[in-house]
């Protein structure tokens, strides 16, 4: 073998196994022997910009062209090298002697979309694709290209054409996924991403977009297995840390959460995203005095964008400065915030402000991009009334009639149940009752729903075993446990504000049991939820509508007052603007009515909510303020935007004892 062929064999076995940079010195050697083989320089070319320098492989590549013009391998080799370097412009002229030619207009595509010209670049595959309706390549091209210029269904069609072709391919499942996810098909993505995961499972880039999609979905626990997974394959990107702390923040294990966000900062100083969920964060646990920290280290590190100036409206509000607070939050659009979120803060400042008709728009669009999501897409606002009305129709004199049997002796006090429907009030209630010594006030906890399960359903409560209504009670009292044990003495307080859904399931395991009820006016009560961002569930996807949300509460009340009707319920009604008007009239019946005696300490219900910390609630602000009216009649500025659901309100205006509508 002469020296020539010997250095290449070499620099093409260093090419191989991966030593691009070997490869490249021992090309360098042939070519300074031979400095017109067009062969030569297209392998150092090659190894160049392989090695870290694709400009320099282009040049070189371009000096091999000159030699051999016709050799097809090596004009595209140039074109791609091009690519690499940064010259997409250089692209169409290398390609252009190559003509129609399938891989020659892939290159001139991929160069046209990176100068921005995405249209250009799906025009040529759409005729490349015409033209080769088999080939997965050319199809997993122009479906990406057709995602870019927003053509999401088309791309959808295309790539599951090339899934079919050749389904071992999880580049473009993967490719699938991101289309299908755009084009709001939702399910179809998940299942397009777990089967590109499936062909690759240990593949950084694919854990990390099931990730995105489940989180997105609202599936936190699945998303941090996934995220956590492209974490650990080297995708360590501040925003994929950002990624697994909003999924401990779903899973409302706010620790983890924190310190994910806070990792991302050490990453990145000042990364926006970061800083503006710790910030949202700080904000939500009551801890508004860390936030100016926060910014103040965030703009030392250079941060001066969007999610900066969000943090300064988040403290300019807490003061009271809700003017400027809304100029800074309209003029910014934080790129790591959802929409809707932003679109409720205006809303929340507008209203503080007076400005109702700019509220009612902002909270209108905030609700409308929550359509738009994955939960709002699946749940369509109406199942959950359904739901209620039929169980409503349960609750009959002869399904009472029926009733036998009581609970099994276990030494147990009954709970005492806080509830009525959600924004009336209750978390003011709780929290002022946990300000008593001699109570223990859970808040939101699944004791109820262990009931619903062990009775399965309204239509056997009345002849259950009382071997079973001792499960109830005693799965009830597993759960209660299982959220931290209460001492001896103490009475316990179930603060769930639809408890009024589930009374016949209470009274079934505690007949005694003494209702809270909770009871705000209706307008406001719908109007509140209406501006409420709630995570979408089958129940909560009722407010995303003001007519939907209005039925909700009809068929919630409907179904209280029937469940009061047939079952001697023990319940003590505090009215929300009785409350806010004379707080200690209003709490000493209700402290009677528990049994409990008076406490002084009941009033300073703010060094309450301070001491509690975190408040998983939409009121987690409002409860650390001194007690205020200014949400008793808010309904009456939104009087013409609420008109159309007077007429199921109305009934429950009257029969709850407020002026007529």
């Amino acid at each position: 073998m002469n020296d020539l062929a010997s250095i290449m064999a070499q620099a093409t076995g260093a090419f191989r196994g991966g030593d691009f940079a070997r490869a490249r010195d021992l090309a360098q050697r042939a070519a300074l022997s031979q400095p017109a083989n067009a062969q030569v320089l297209q392998f150092l070319g090659i190894a160049q910009a392989q090695s870290g320098d694709p400009e320099t492989g282009f040049a070189t590549l371009k000096r091999a062209i000159g030699l051999a013009p016709g050799d097809k391998q090596l004009r595209l080799n140039a074109a791609r090298a091009a690519i690499d370097a940064g010259l997409p412009a250089e692209v169409e002229a290398l390609c252009a002697p190559l003509g129609q030619d399938a891989a020659a207009q892939q290159v001139i595509a991929q160069a046209a979309k990176l100068t921005g010209d995405v249209e250009a670049a799906a025009e040529r595959l759409s005729a490349l694709a015409a033209q080769h309706p088999r080939d997965v390549r050319i199809l997993n091209n122009y479906g990406n290209a057709l995602t870019e210029v927003g053509r999401a269904d088309e791309a959808v069609a295309v790539l599951e054409r090339a899934a079919q072709l050749d389904p071992q391919q999880p580049q473009v499942w993967l490719n699938l996924g991101r289309a299908r996810s755009i084009a709001k098909h939702f399910d179809a993505a998940i299942e397009a991403f777990d089967r590109a995961l499936a062909l690759s499972p240990q593949d950084a880039e694919l854990n990390l977009e099931l990730g995105k999609s489940l989180l997105r979905y609202g599936f936190h626990e699945q998303a941090l297995g996934r995220l956590s997974e492209a974490a650990r394959g080297g995708q360590r990107d501040p925003q994929v840390i950002v990624m697994i702390g909003l999924c401990y923040a779903g899973m409302e294990r706010l620790p983890e959460a924190e310190r994910a966000y806070r990792t991302a900062l050490t990453i990145a100083p000042g990364h926006a995203s970061a800083l503006l969920n710790l910030a949202l964060q700080l904000e939500r646990e009551n801890r508004e005095d860390e936030i100016e920290a926060l910014a103040n280290e965030a703009r030392a590190h250079g941060a001066d964008g969007p999610e900066l100036r969000y943090c300064e409206a988040l403290i300019l509000r807490r003061q009271g400065n809700n003017a400027q607070a809304l100029e800074i939050i309209e003029a910014n659009h934080p790129e790591g915030m959802d929409e809707y979120a932003r679109e409720q803060l205006i809303g929340q400042l507008a209203d503080r402000l007076g400005d109702a008709d700019k509220a009612f728009a902002s909270f209108s669009a905030m609700n409308h991009e929550m359509i738009l999501t994955p939960a709002g897409q699946r749940h369509p606002g109406t199942e959950y009334t359904a739901n209620i009305q039929a169980n409503t129709a349960k609750l009959t004199p002869e399904w009472f009639a029926r009733w036998t049997g009581s609970p099994p002796p276990d030494g147990r006090p009954s709970p005492a149940f806080l509830g009525g429907f959600l924004r009336s009030g209750t978390t003011l209630l709780d929290t002022i009752l946990m300000g008593h010594e001699d109570t223990e006030v859970r808040e939101e906890q699944e004791m109820i729903t262990r009931l619903r399960e062990i009775a399965q359903n309204l239509e056997s409560l009345p002849t259950l075993p009382r071997d079973r209504i001792g499960m109830m009670r005693a799965a009830y009292f597993a759960e209660l446990r299982a959220g931290g044990a209460v001492a001896p003495g103490k009475l316990v307080i179930d603060k769930f504000p639809l408890m009024t859904l589930r009374a016949a399931y209470v009274h079934r395991a505690f007949p005694d049991a003494k209702f809270v009820f909770a009871l705000r006016h209706p307008c406001d009560v719908v109007l509140s939820c209406f501006m409420q961002n709630f995570r979408v569930t089958s129940a909560m996807s009722s407010f995303l509508t003001l007519e939907n949300g209005a039925r909700f509460y009809d068929a919630a009340m409907s179904h209280w007052e029937r469940a009061r009707e047939i079952l001697p319920l023990d319940v003590h009604t505090v009215r929300y603007e009785d409350m806010v008007q004379d707080l200690e009239s209003e709490l000493r019946p209700l402290i009677a009515f528990l049994g409990l005696e008076w406490d002084d300490a009941l009033l300073n219900h703010q060094k309450t909510a301070r001491d509690r910390g975190y408040i998983r609630t939409p009121s987690y602000a409002q409860v650390t303020e001194k007690v205020y009216t200014r949400s008793s009649g808010r309904w009456e500025a939104y009087a013409k935007h609420m008109e159309p659901i007077f007429p199921i309100l109305a009934p429950w205006v009257e029969k709850f004892g407020y002026a007529p509508l």
